[in-house]
C-alpha cells in the first residue's frame, strides 16, 4: 500500500527523496507498520491499521537491514513538535518499552472504501513538510532569542507561560531560554 519512493520538490527542484517501507522491526504492536527513510536512516514510523494510522518519530533501527535510526533525536523530536504545532495536531510525547522518547505527531484517518491515494497524499504532504523543517533546522546554539520565542509560541499549549518540554531533559521557557531539568 504505502511502500514507495517519493521526492521532496522545492521550487521545482528535487532536493531529497524519502521511502516509505514496510517495517521489519520485531516487537511493534501494530497490525501494519511502515518506516520513513532517507539514505538508509529511519526518521518516522507509521503504525496502525487502515483506515487509521499514526505518524510518529522512530526510536530504533530496523532489524536485519542497513536502515539505522536517526541519531539526532533532539532534532527529530523538535522537528516533529513543530510539524504537529503547524498542523494543530494532538501531539503526545511518549516513551517506548525501552524508555526512549518519541513523538506521536498525528493520526490520519481514511475511509476503507475510498482510494488509498487520498490517504497517501496526506501522509506524503506531512512527510514532505517534516523533511523541510528537519533540513532547515538550526542547533539551539545558532538560534537567536527571537527564533526561540517563535519556537516557544509554536509549541506552547496554553496561555499560562509554562515551560515547554523538548526532549532529553531540555525545557524551553517563555523568554526563549533553555534549561535542563529532570522530567
Amino acid at each position: 500500500m504505502l511502500t514507495e519512493l517519493s521526492n521532496i520538490v522545492i521550487d521545482g527542484e528535487i532536493v531529497s527523496k524519502f521511502k516509505i517501507l514496510e517495517s521489519n522491526k520485531v516487537g511493534l504492536n501494530s497490525k501494519e507498520g511502515y518506516v520513513v527513510t532517507r539514505d538508509d536512516i529511519s526518521f518516522l514510523r507509521i503504525l496502525g491499521s487502515q483506515p487509521e494510522l499514526e505518524l510518529m518519530t522512530a526510536t530504533a533501527s530496523e532489524d536485519c537491514t542497513p536502515i539505522r535510526v536517526c541519531t539526532d533525536q533532539l532534532r527529530l523530536i523538535e522537528t516533529s513538535l513543530l510539524l504537529g504545532a503547524e498542523n494543530n495536531t494532538a501531539l503526545k510525547i511518549d516513551v517506548d518499552w525501552k524508555g526512549r522518547e518519541y513523538v506521536k505527531i498525528c493520526t490520519i484517518k481514511g475511509d476503507l472504501n475510498e482510494d488509498d491515494g487520498l490517504l497517501n497524499k496526506e501522509l506524503k504532504n506531512l512527510i514532505n513538510r517534516f523533511f523541510e523543517i528537519y533540513d532547515n533546522y538550526k542547533t539551539i546554539e545558532l538560534r537567536s532569542n527571537g527564533e526561540m520565542l517563535v519556537l516557544y509560541n509554536e509549541l506552547t499549549v496554553d496561555d499560562h507561560g509554562g515551560d515547554v518540554y523538548l526532549s532529553d531533559g531540555i525545557w524551553l521557557s517563555k523568554d526563549g531560554s533553555l534549561h535542563e531539568r529532570v522530567r
